[in-house]
């Protein structure tokens, strides 16, 4: 069975989320015990519950006054002119933002690394997102059947009036969204990751330019279906994206590989008439 790398804040999930993950998901050698998981999860879900509580106020706005931050801002924003949930750009340090996904596949956030080594290619990667990085899919088409392979597993299947069906990549762009005096990390958390880790330890500044955006504002709704989560993002110790980085928070696990594909099925179906 091949694995990859993974770190995962596995004391901010419920035991039964953390089970699953640490039984289904990883490879141990001999495999875990449903006794041996739980005994796992106790530990973490310990030291969170040992946190100070946390007012995880959204990390300062900085302002942008590099000429490149400034130039991929107004592009940025041309290209989203018309979307309403996207509100604007920001540079913030990630370090203090809430997080939403508790895990990181490591060699995914490796391939990364030469893509958000400077200020510049950040910008290109987190806002105006290189071409590069969404390779060309591999399609097999058969009758009333379509498998697409994916590079990985946030995309989706849209339509658009213009171009018909499409296979569309979702928030593309690295983006936070505010809520009450908090901000949360959306999307691009393996961008991210690879770009906190590129930088040296004792680095003064470690703001990052994104997309501010109002896609996170549903996991912190009352209608929200998971409550747990939605506890977890408005608690009084939610994880933060610098737990990545805490040996005390995190556990190293290897992660079953896996490789994703978009499956679309078509079906003539006889309707009777009213």
């Amino acid at each position: 069975m091949t694995s990859v790398d993974g770190v995962v804040l596995l004391g901010w999930m419920s035991q039964q989320d953390a089970v699953k993950l640490l039984r289904e998901q990883c490879l141990f050698d001999p495999p875990l015990t449903q006794e041996h998981a739980e005994e796992m999860w106790r530990e973490y879900r310990c030291r969170v519950d040992q946190l100070e509580p946390r007012e995880a106020l959204a990390p300062a706005k900085v302002p942008l006054t590099d000429r490149h931050e400034q130039e991929a801002a107004t592009e940025f924003m041309r290209l989203y002119r018309s979307a309403s949930n996207v509100l604007g750009v920001v540079k913030v340090n990630p370090m203090e933002l809430v997080v939403h996904q508790l895990q990181i596949v490591i060699q995914r956030s490796t391939h990364y690394r030469p893509h958000v080594g400077s200020k510049r290619t950040w910008l290109q990667t987190s806002l105006l997102c290189n071409s590069a990085l969404s390779p060309q899919l591999t399609i097999r088409a058969l009758p009333n059947a379509i498998d697409a392979e994916l590079p990985h597993g946030e995309f989706m299947l849209g339509f658009d009036p213009q171009s018909g069906f499409t296979i569309q990549q979702l928030s593309p762009h690295v983006n936070v969204t505010e809520y009450g005096r908090r901000m949360m990390l959306w999307a691009g958390y393996h961008r991210t990751y690879a770009r906190m880790v590129g930088l040296a330890p004792d680095a003064s500044d470690r703001s990052l330019v994104v997309a501010l955006s109002r896609f996170g504002n549903s996991k912190i709704s009352p209608a929200w279906p998971n409550r747990g989560e939605r506890e977890m993002l408005t608690g009084a110790r939610p994880p933060l994206f610098r737990d990545f980085f805490d040996e005390r928070l995190f556990v190293r696990v290897k992660l079953r590989k896996k490789r994703y594909e978009l499956q679309i099925r078509g079906q003539i179906v006889a309707i009777d008439e009213n």
